[in-house]
């Protein structure tokens, strides 16, 4: 609990400077608030399997077919009658379709269901004022600019002055975050704003001044694998 409330403190400061107050000078200033702003409801695109990802795969009315696998190094799976298939690099229901394909030769109609039970691979969130919000690999070396342009880049509304990179989680003592003004390396080539990402990072692109804290919470943890949909979601 001591973590939790830790984070959103931490949260809470993060909120004042995407409000446009340094966060010194925000615990201080009594400004008038203004009216909540509508946060739009996220659309994240499907979340793409990786190197380390975990899967459960069964199919209706065929327990014996029930297996746990992990996707290797190489980016493959295997499983009974099917084999060797690659799944790095598709969604989890393209992975799901391409398994059913496989056992057609086997069984008529075959029920397959998939579930990513555990995360391994690197990923990196980017929410907000993006054309295509999702989660995203970082199987090599990647800068905010370049997490973006995966994202299909920048919104019309965007607030590129104001761009948040949020670091650590409610597990983690010491959750960080850092405002970044992406503006300056886009117009002025300011490359110590287009900083390196690390596993887990979430980028937040704005469009407007949050003025309802507890709504942006919500949508914060909207990107939590569990609410994402991932975890015990069967594709």
């Amino acid at each position: 609990m001591i973590l939790i409330i830790r984070y959103l403190f931490y949260l809470s400061l993060m909120v004042l400077s995407l409000s446009g107050c340094s966060p010194n000078k925000a615990l201080v200033q009594n400004n008038t608030p203004s009216e909540p702003q509508e946060i739009p409801p996220i659309e994240i695109s499907e979340y793409i399997l990786g190197f380390g990802d975990e899967l459960e795969i069964s199919m209706f009315r065929h327990d014996d077919m029930t297996k746990t696998v992990r996707i290797l190094p190489d980016g493959k799976i295997y499983y009974p009658l099917v084999g060797e298939i690659k799944a790095e690099g598709l969604s989890a229901k393209q992975l799901r379709d391409k398994l059913r394909e496989g056992l057609l030769k086997y069984y008529v109609d075959p029920q397959v269901s998939l579930i990513v039970t555990s995360i391994g691979s690197q990923k990196v969130f980017v929410l907000g004022e993006v054309n295509k919000p999702g989660v995203f690999d970082l199987g090599r070396p990647k800068t905010v600019i370049e997490a973006i342009a995966e994202a299909e880049g920048f919104t019309h509304d965007a607030k590129l002055r104001n761009v948040l990179l949020i670091r650590g989680g409610p597990s983690d003592p010491n959750p960080n975050y850092r405002v970044l003004d992406l503006e300056k390396t886009l117009k002025e080539r300011d490359m110590t704003q287009d900083v390196s990402l690390r596993k887990g990072d979430i980028i937040y692109v704005p469009a407007t001044e949050i003025a309802n804290v507890a709504r942006f919470f919500d949508y914060i943890w909207t990107i939590i694998p569990a609410r994402l949909g991932i975890f015990g979601y069967r594709f």
